[in-house]
């Protein structure tokens, strides 16, 4: 059978007869040679399928590096050594994007570079770029690609290199370049659905600036793609509540810049968004507690919705109705508000009264608790918002990380509050790949700190070195105290009074060059350069309605200045809550159906998660001679 698939039909002993009459070969040694072939033939299998490294790097730029880390290395081992040496390179990028730096350095030191060949100078290049982005060294990534690869290059080492540029400037908090750079990106992707990832990535990149700041920026005249997108973003800012001003302006746009390169599902997206998308109940229900000892927080959160409310013009065609929860069962008080007319509530504040009305799934109609419940049976109706301390803690985690540290000290103070903050920060913190080398806590009630700042920096341990030998010697020692010095940067949970304390002591106790963060706690809202100059060096995140350069264009600040009670002064940031939970109303179902977008708040810039909950971006500040300066400009 396996001859005669070889040989048209004949069989091996008529060819071996065939060929013992021509030339008188024995039958016997012509039949062994025939069937040895035939085995050979076999043996040797089909023939192998087409390697195909663009399967790899399709994984690898869909973020699947598992996969294509591992395809790269099957398919090293079936290639020569120079296309072996290439395959190497991008399996050890996609080791180092899984954060699996060690076997990526290993890989890379074995591996012998031809730096004759000018697509694997390019390849190291990347791979050290990926090395060094995932250890947040952004200035070496922004060094490794400072000149552009050559041309004709691979269109998925071109498309790898100008994502690379952009994750760096994103992690510098630079929206403008980190779009540029994703723009570029584009020409080299040849996948659809990676080409509307990436568009999605560019409008959140500029969905981070406000519509002053999208508008300042924009330097080059249409038809430039990065001017196009700015002004594309911007008006889905500005019309984010009249959809058919939005539709006007979108079209307006496409007239403007014809050929943008703008995914039509987005510009779609703009385009067939309905007034009804709007949310605009006709009777409110407010939900507070303003008999209880959160009465002061309570009527600073009403003062705010109403100013955000009578600001709106909305009386004609809206009523607030308000609600006391003090002391009555707040699911009895949520169903006399439905009673009553309500078709959107607003409240409560506590988490365990929002567990409560959480508990009557589903909800008959969409409710705004301000304040974010444990639980994980979130009915559909239910979104929320709050100033979460945990959230903050969280962001700070976050942003130290981004700055390229590894190795934390915390601080905070005893008690239920200084135990949430510093729990969330240290979760985040060691799940994105931080240490925490030292915790120490304090009484918020003293007014010297000395005692747990040394115990935080080893300050005593040195000491008790000095005695030790001092004692051992029988003499005096020159001595100057030792801080540790394994401390990347120190994060501290602190009001005002504790904040501009602990500040100096560290410097005093020589961790005057360490960083040290904190939660928009520390500032009090209201400029005092005198007092908080001690603080100077300190950074921290904040919300735009307490910070002096607050100036986007939909801020109420300067409109309602005056009418701002004067709980409202004294509560600042819940006063801002309080606008934002009304504003925000009419663009839940927005969010909800494009989570790509974002609303422009008083408390920061807002989107809403899968989980139907509001998260806050924070600005971030410096004191710099007693004022909060911000640190990210934007661009």
């Amino acid at each position: 059978m396996l001859a005669d698939r070889y040989n048209g039909g004949h069989s091996a002993q008529q060819i071996a007869g065939q060929f013992n009459k021509s030339m008188n070969f024995p039958i016997k040694i012509i039949l062994f040679l025939f069937i040895s072939f035939s085995l050979a033939s076999c043996a040797s299998g089909p023939t192998p399928t087409k390697l195909n490294p663009d399967e790899a790097e399709l994984l690898f730029a869909r973020g699947e590096y598992q996969k294509a880390d591992a395809l790269f290395l099957d398919l090293a081992r079936q290639l020569r050594p120079y296309k072996r040496t290439l395959l190497l390179l991008r399996a050890t990028a996609a080791e180092a994007r899984m954060n699996n730096l060690a076997k990526a350095k290993r890989t890379l030191q074995g591996l012998k570079i031809n730096y004759a060949k000018a697509d694997q100078r390019l390849l190291l290049r990347l791979t050290q770029a990926h090395l060094a982005l995932m250890q947040r060294q952004v200035d070496k990534v922004l060094k490794l690609l400072a000149v552009p690869p050559p041309a004709g290059s691979n269109h998925f080492y071109l498309a790898d290199y100008y994502d690379l540029r952009a994750d760096a400037f994103n992690l510098s908090g630079n929206r403008i370049e980190t779009a540029r750079e994703l723009i570029k990106r584009e020409r080299y992707l040849g996948d659809a659905a990676l080409i509307h990832a990436n568009q999605q990535d560019i409008w959140q990149a500029l969905a981070m600036l406000t519509e002053q700041a999208l508008m300042q920026l924009r330097t080059d005249p249409p038809p430039n793609v990065l001017s196009g997108w700015m002004d594309l973003v911007r008006i889905a800012k500005t019309y984010q509540l009249r959809p058919a001003m939005l539709r006007q302006a979108v079209q307006r746009w496409q007239h403007t810049y014809p050929q943008h390169p703008a995914d039509q599902q987005i510009i779609q997206g703009l385009l067939n968004r309905q007034q009804q998308d709007v949310s605009l109940p006709k009777q409110i229900a407010l939900l507070l507690p303003f008999s209880s000892k959160f009465g002061k927080a309570a009527e600073a959160i009403r003062d705010g919705f109403l100013g955000a409310y009578y600001a709106r013009h909305m009386k004609n065609r809206q009523s607030i109705h308000i609600y006391d929860v003090s002391n009555s069962d707040v699911t009895t008080v949520y169903q006399q508000a439905l009673a009553q007319g309500a078709d959107f509530v607003v409240g409560p504040l506590d988490k365990a009264a929002i567990a409560r009305i959480a508990s009557q799934n589903p909800l008959p109609v969409p409710t705004l608790a301000l304040n974010y419940s444990q639980g994980n049976n979130i009915p559909v109706n239910l979104y929320q918002f709050g100033l979460s301390p945990e959230d903050e803690a969280r962001q700070v985690a976050e942003r130290t990380w981004f700055d390229g540290y590894v190795n934390a000290v915390t601080l905070v103070p005893t008690g239920p509050w200084g135990e949430r903050v510093v729990q969330a920060f240290t979760q985040r913190w060691r799940e994105i790949g931080g240490q925490i080398v030292n915790q120490e806590t304090y009484n918020s009630a003293n007014k010297d700190f000395s005692r747990p700042i040394r115990r935080l920096l080893n300050i005593d341990q040195s000491r008790r070195r000095y005695r030790s030998l001092s004692g051992l010697l029988n003499r005096k020692l020159k001595y100057t105290s030792r801080r540790r010095q394994d401390i990347d940067f120190v994060f501290i949970a602190a009001y005002p009074r504790q904040a501009r304390q602990i500040r100096p002591q560290l410097k005093f106790y020589h961790a005057a060059s360490v960083p040290v963060y904190a939660t928009s706690h520390v500032f009090t809202g209201n400029l005092n350069p005198a007092r908080d100059r001690d603080m100077d060096g300190l950074i921290f995140g904040d919300m735009p309605w307490v910070l002096t350069d607050n100036n986007h264009p939909r801020s109420l600040r300067s409109k309602i200045e005056p009418q701002i009670s004067r709980v409202g002064h004294s509560f600042q940031r819940l006063y801002a809550l309080g606008i934002d939970a009304y504003n925000i109303i009419a663009v839940l179902n927005t969010l909800k159906k494009y989570p790509y977008e974002r609303f422009d708040g008083e408390t920061g810039s807002l989107r809403l998660d899968l989980k139907q909950q509001i998260h806050r971006q924070l600005t971030w500040v410096k004191f710099v001679k007693g004022r909060p300066v911000r640190l990210d400009q934007g661009i």
